[in-house]
Order: structure tokens, then sequence, then C-alpha cells
């Protein structure tokens, strides 16, 4: 039991998208042995650690294709999964990002011709490039992340350490007007800043979408036999279906890589794929990067919120019972 509950806690604290690359790696390759997709996804979910992929195996085994089970399992949604009927695939937006490329990459080496393994071996190393990013960014904001909570009990501390002196803070906030002023520009400052560190804390460590999923499902297109205006209208057509806003809006590196190949006469699949690995790559410095800053942004609500509210509420009441008391023993 010990080492199923320590093996439950080391899932957890992994991140979603290694989960979710472990169960696609292992379609792929029960699929290059010849077993069935159906089969395939009945095998992956009995030991699948990631919650949609569970949902999209239930699809799958209701009769909805994979990649519409995909999308709606990125989505959260259940698709007809009882009655199997084909599933209503809706915008991926706020969804699962990670499952909407695997579904995606699916989709696409199905209406290419593609081979299924190579596209789905393709998305797993994208999903695990996307973790290797997920775990080096929380790596950096552990320290940040540590200050902030510290700093968010620094008006705590001061009112603690008033009681600690013999001041009574409340009844010295609550008798008089510069009490009443202190106490609630004290308390909105300190909620202010909780707020501000969070919004700070939030915006470092965003996944965002996978890098360079464009590329890949050009790719896949390219390897599927389709010509460069083909693969560029079904990928339109599968991104718009599926909700992958990133891939709608466009890529100009796509037809960057594509110019290039074509002048070269190089490979275009080789080339894109290596745009993919940099992209993600970029990405994951990216996010290093806005870990570092974070560390010096939150010296901006330290300085404008909470050591305010530290001595609105901690320093100012001692003052006020100081002066109060002097002004008692003078009367």
């Amino acid at each position: 039991m010990g080492e199923r509950r320590e093996a439950a806690r080391d899932r957890a604290r992994r991140p979603a998208d290694d989960l979710l690359s472990g169960s696609v790696e292992a379609l792929a390759v029960l699929l290059d042995a010849g077993i069935s997709p159906r089969s395939a996804w009945e095998y992956v979910a009995a030991e699948a650690t990631h919650p949609a992929v569970v949902r999209a195996a239930t699809l799958v085994a209701a009769g909805v294709p994979p990649s519409e089970a995909l999308a709606a399992a990125a989505r959260g949604g259940r698709a007809g999964a009882a009655t199997g009927k084909k599933a209503e695939i809706g915008p991926v937006g706020g969804g699962d990002a990670g499952v909407a490329a695997v579904a995606a990459a699916w989709a696409i080496a199905e209406h290419a011709g593609a081979s299924l393994a190579p596209a789905l071996r393709g998305a797993a190393e994208a999903l695990r490039d996307r973790a290797g990013g997920e775990r080096d960014i929380a790596t950096a904001l552990a320290g940040p992340r540590a200050t902030a909570r510290l700093m968010s009990w620094l008006p705590v501390v001061g009112v603690a350490m008033a009681y600690a002196i013999g001041v009574d803070v409340i009844g010295t906030l609550v008798t008089g007007p510069l009490g009443w002023i202190a106490a609630g520009s004290g308390c909105g400052l300190l909620i202010a800043g909780r707020s501000w560190t969070r919004n700070l804390v939030r915006s470092a460590s965003r996944a965002g979408p996978v890098s360079g999923i464009q590329h890949d499902l050009t790719a896949i297109a390219l390897a599927g036999g389709m010509s460069v205006p083909a693969a560029r209208e079904t990928i339109e057509q599968v991104a718009r279906r599926i909700g992958l806003d990133a891939v709608v809006d466009g890529d100009a590196s796509v037809d960057r890589v594509l110019r290039i190949a074509e002048r070269a006469g190089a490979p275009a699949i080789e080339l894109l794929s290596a745009e993919a690995r940099q992209q993600r790559r970029t990405a994951c410095a990216e996010g290093r990067r806005r870990a570092e800053l974070l560390a010096v942004r939150l010296l901006l609500p330290l300085g404008v919120c909470v050591l305010p509210a530290f001595v609105l509420l901690g320093v100012v009441p001692v003052i006020l019972g100081m002066v109060s008391s002097t002004f008692a023993d003078l009367t």
C-alpha cells in the first residue's frame, strides 16, 4: 500500500504532458505492432493515468473515431459516449492543449494517409519537450513562490509583534477615525498585494500552446503525400474543428521553412521537424526567463502593497497606542 501511495504521489508531481506522452508513445508502439486502433486504445487505457486518455478510450470503445474522441476529451466532453453517436466537437478553448495537439496529429495523418505511429511519436516528443519546459519553469519558480508566500504573511507578523509588546491592535484600530483609516487601508492593500502576487506567479507559470505544432502537422501531411496547398487547407480545417487557435492563426515560420526547402531542393519534412524542435527549445528558454524576472517583479507588490500594509496594521497601532496612553497620562 505504501509503495502504491508513493507511486500515486510521484504521478501527481509529474507534469500532465509527461503522463500523456507515455500513453501516446504506447499507442504508437501498439499500432506499429499491427494492433487495431480500438484494441490499442483499450490496452493503453488499462494503465493510463491521464484523465483525458481514459475519457478518449471510453469514447473510442463506444464507436467514436479516435481523433474526435481525443478532441472531445481535450475539452472534457462526453460526446455521445453512451449512444455511439458522432462526437460533437467544439472549440477546445480552455481545454487541454496537449490532447488537442495529439487529436490534430491523428486527424491529419488519417486525412493524408500517413502512418499513424510516426505521427503519434512526433506528438509524444513534442509533449515530452513541453513537460521538460514545465519542470524547468517549476524549478525556477520555487524560490519566487516561496518569497511570495512569505511576503503575504508579513502584515500578519506585524500585528502579532504589536500584540507581543502589549498593544491592543484591534482596540486601537476601531476606536477612532485614524484607526479606521489605517485598518481599512491596510486590509485593502493586503488583499491587493496578494491578488497582484498571484497574477504575477500565474503569468510566469502559464504553459501556453504546444510549440512547433503547426510545423509537426505540416510534416505529417507532407509525409502522407499531400501537396503544400492541400496540406495547408487540411490543417486549417482540422485546427478549426478541434479548436487549435495557434494553428488557425497561422505561423509565418512554416512558410519560411517551405520556401527554403523549395529553393534548396531539400526535404521539407526534416526542415519542419528541426524548426519545431527549435521552437520548443525557445519556448523553454522563454519560460525560464519569465521565472527569473518574477523574482524582480515581486518587489513591486512588496513595496507598493505589502510593506505599507505592514506599517498600517503593525506599526500605526503601536504609535496610536503610545500617543493615546501619553495623552491619558498627561490628563
